[in-house]
């Protein structure tokens, strides 16, 4: 099956009251979480704070009377396109870019975009993933072991993982945790869980993490 070469980029973007943020690349695919405020497009309400979309094609839309805190997720074919970022407001701040390979055929993949959520010292066993994602911490604290580091992440931190190095996530003990994250995976796993546990024990203990889908669609 033949790949392409495809960034995965991960940036924020602060809107004033009213202010517009505007798409130009039809290409990119983009995931967009509206942390704080909301949006509008054509006046009407886009997203609500909480919310999220998938958008593929340019889209232009503006922020409401209290302005909006934007997360996000883009998939960018830099090859073709010879441009990173979609984006055409310098006010956003680009955190994670990481270079992955999908399927030529983009029907092959799917874009999921979900949060997994802790009660305070919940943890995920070693495990991997089916596909590469970023992760940003919505709530508490975590702490993310893979084979060579460990590192500690709070709200508003934003982290690679490419799901073939197994890693084991330990959540803060004091108060109850999340993230919200994109995982782009082959189409198969439609509905399907992408997390894979490396130890055979670990398979009938009990979990402690809790999951709330937001987008599970191929790429279009």
């Amino acid at each position: 099956m033949k790949k392409i070469n495809i960034y995965l980029n991960f940036y924020k973007e602060h809107l004033s009251p009213y202010s517009r943020s505007k798409y130009i690349k039809p290409f990119n695919h983009v995931v967009i979480f509206c942390r704080g405020g909301d949006l509008k497009k054509d006046r009407k309400k886009f997203l609500d704070e909480g919310e999220v979309a998938y958008i593929h094609t340019p889209l232009d839309f503006s922020a409401g009377e209290n302005g909006a805190i934007l997360w996000f997720w883009e998939l960018v074919d830099l090859e073709n396109t010879g441009i990173r970022l979609s984006r055409n407001d310098a006010a956003s701040d680009t955190e994670i870019s990481e270079l992955i390979s999908i399927p030529q055929r983009l029907e092959g993949s799917l874009i999921r975009c979900d949060t997994v959520s802790f009660p305070p010292s919940g943890c995920a066993f070693p495990h991997t993933h089916a596909g590469p994602g970023i992760r940003v911490l919505l709530e508490g604290g975590i702490r993310i072991d893979g084979e060579e580091s460990s590192s500690l992440y709070k709200v508003g931190d934003a982290w690679f993982e490419n799901g073939i190095e197994p890693v084991f996530a330990q959540a803060n003990k004091k108060t109850s945790s999340s993230f919200i994250r994109v995982i782009i995976l082959p189409s198969e796993f439609i509905g399907k869980t992408s997390i894979t546990y490396v130890n055979e024990e670990d398979l009938v203990k009990p979990k402690t993490q809790m999951y709330r889908g937001y987008i599970d669609e191929p790429l279009k």
